[in-house]
């Protein structure tokens, strides 16, 4: 018994005082305290197999893009995406630096920018963000510059972050006018071998103005090499990242090496603490073989063998990190509710993405599927929305129907 977590002794004890119709719902019951003015919200794992009756399309409702037409639906890095409370979908097209705006239908209305110096054009366009009120902001010139447009496209301001002596990369917006970022540092001063720089993460103000630090918070796993005079580095298998994003007026930075959601409010202090159940999962020789079939299986035919004789070579070079990722990356949608990927584990079927989900005060509900192929940009209440791309590369931005 000593074995047994504290959600399974609890499950037990409820469902040891029996149901008389002899069903018996999944046990989510949280265990919720408050520490030092921070709401802490430890949750069990919701049951294997599970899924929380929430129902996506099983087609997307809306899809924009093609491999050949006119020009506002030809797609090239349309890194990013979200809908107005119209309707209408704002595509952040980078390659053209441009935001193209679609009917609730995917018909092209108009489009805003474009490269230049001059007001409301981008060089360099990155990313799109709802800003306050109903207003948007994009980020351009590498997240250093953002500009603020009105919901009809109307150039309002544009303003610089401050930089000091330190680059940065833009990770969050929140519509309250926070902007979270991250230090940036150049790889090729790491040492040779696996290392794991720290990444230090501050919250600015709507003007830019630098507000508080949050602190430093281990990154992602590098494994450098050099011989002689080159080499190359990379990013290893499996590595654990930082989910960095805007949960309503909070700002959340959370590692992926424990299954725990950090938010922060506006003025860096933190509020709330999210967790919930999980077991850290060693690696082991047999992980790597499992991720060398996977890898194999998709080659062109005859190529199996060098593929796998290429991966082995690399994992002798390259390690595994000790424990795999708690979670994959994590994100809120528009209601509050948090949303966190699962980890698969080499081997696992890694097209039907799997995510936990939260409702706004940190407390789980259960799981749910997304549909397989798309990066999600944005979660309305009724819609999921995001880019996927066809055995040719080309992009769609879609717009899949939601359920809850």
């Amino acid at each position: 018994m000593e074995s047994l977590s504290r959600f399974t002794l609890l499950f037990l004890a409820m469902a040891a005082c029996g149901d008389p119709s002899g069903a018996r719902a999944p046990l989510l019951e949280p265990l919720v305290r408050d520490s030092a003015d921070v709401r802490i919200v430890e949750n069990p794992r919701p049951p294997s197999g599970s899924r929380l009756d929430w129902r996506v399309g099983t087609e997307p409702a809306v899809s924009i893009g093609e491999l050949e037409g006119a020009d506002p639906y030809l797609l090239q890095w349309a890194l990013d995406a979200l809908i107005l409370p119209d309707g209408r979908i704002v595509v952040a097209n980078t390659s053209t630096d441009e935001l193209r705006v679609f009917d609730a239908l995917g018909r092209h209305l108009e489009t805003w920018g474009g490269s230049g110096e001059g007001p409301g054009e981008f060089t360099s366009l990155s990313q799109v963000y709802r800003w306050r009120e109903d207003s948007l902001i994009a980020l351009y010139s590498q997240g250093r510059r953002l500009s603020v447009f009105d919901s009809a496209g109307n150039f309002g301001r544009a303003f610089s972050l401050q930089r000091d002596d330190k680059f940065f990369l833009v990770e969050a917006v929140s519509p309250a006018g926070v902007i979270l970022t991250s230090d940036l540092f150049m790889r090729g001063s790491l040492p040779e071998g696996l290392s794991r720089p720290e990444e230090h993460f501050r919250v600015r103000g709507s003007e830019g103005q630098m507000v508080t630090s949050l602190g430093s918070f281990p990154g992602t796993e590098w494994f450098s090499y050099w011989s002689g005079t080159s080499g190359w580095g990379s990013e290893i298998a499996f590595a654990h990242r930082i989910s960095a994003f805007a949960w309503g007026d909070l700002v959340v930075v959370a590692p992926s090496d424990t299954y725990e959601i950090k938010a922060f409010g506006p003025n860096g202090t933190l509020q709330r603490i999210v967790r919930r159940e999980h077991d850290l999962v060693v690696s082991t020789p047999a992980h790597i073989d499992a991720e060398i079939e996977l890898q194999a299986a998709q080659a062109d035919e005859g190529e199996e063998e060098t593929v796998r004789q290429e991966l082995r070579e690399r994992y002798e070079l390259v390690p595994l990190p000790e424990n795999f990722p708690a979670f994959r990356t994590a994100m809120a949608d528009l209601t509050g509710h948090l949303w966190v990927r699962e980890f698969e584990l080499p081997g696992e079927d890694r097209s039907i993405p799997v995510w936990t989900i939260f409702d706004p005060d940190g407390r789980v509900l259960g799981f749910v599927e997304t549909p397989a192929g798309l990066d999600i940009y944005e979660i309305g209440d009724d819609y999921i929305l995001g880019i996927a791309r066809d055995d040719m590369r080309v992009e769609y931005i879609q717009v899949w129907s939601l359920e809850r």
